[in-house]
């Protein structure tokens, strides 16, 4: 299962059990100064009273990486650079291990997590800065959903417009758009869902 949002968690509550072990994947943000937004995800989750396993892709070695993954119950993948995220992933070459991990267990991704959910994060470019990523070659993410996510809809005004943008500029794409309090629950045979997440 898959659980994509912009920002709000709560909705995984009723997916989680209290006291799971839930990997919790900063990567996407290591670039940001100011990442207020991972502090309120750590927050957030242990209010929630799971037990979080941090994974530190850049530092870990594979081996370490998979070792965590084999031992939790579902892995969250916070925000920040999907350009960035993607490139570590495939530095550490992990993406197929994450997709048999989201096949099997339960995947949740908020913001850059959502969107490397999805086909390829090409459409991101006006969202994310892809020159803090020199070293990926491609934009192919990990096509766990047959959509693409545009997360933050209609949170700021700026979004809105970018959003807006980026579903005309790509008009072949199916685009899926959240608010920062929806979520997309895509189950075991790839339906999917946007429900309220508060």
């Amino acid at each position: 299962m898959e659980i994509l949002l912009s920002r709000n968690k709560e909705i995984i509550k009723e997916y989680i059990e209290e006291k799971s072990k839930i990997g919790f994947i900063p990567t996407a943000s290591e670039l940001d100064k100011d990442r207020w937004y991972i502090e309120k995800d750590i927050e957030d989750l242990n209010k929630m009273k799971f037990n979080i396993v941090y994974i530190d892709v850049s530092k870990e070695s594979k081996e370490e990486i998979v070792k965590k993954f084999n031992d939790i119950d579902a892995i969250f993948v916070a925000g920040g650079n999907s350009f960035y995220l993607l490139q570590q992933l495939k530095i550490k070459d992990v993406i197929q291990e994450l997709i048999e991990f989201a096949n099997n267990k339960i995947y949740v991704g908020t913001s850059a997590g959502a969107c490397i959910a999805c086909p390829s994060i090409d459409y991101v470019q006006k969202l994310d800065n892809k020159l803090q990523a020199p070293l990926l070659d491609n934009c192919n993410a990990m096509n766990l959903v047959d959509f693409y996510v545009l997360p933050h809809y209609k949170s700021k005004e700026k979004y809105t417009k970018i959003a807006d943008e980026i579903e005309k500029n790509y008009n072949n794409y199916k685009f899926v758009k959240i608010s920062n309090e929806q979520a997309i629950i895509v189950d075991e045979v790839n339906n999917y869902r946007v429900v309220e997440t508060n």
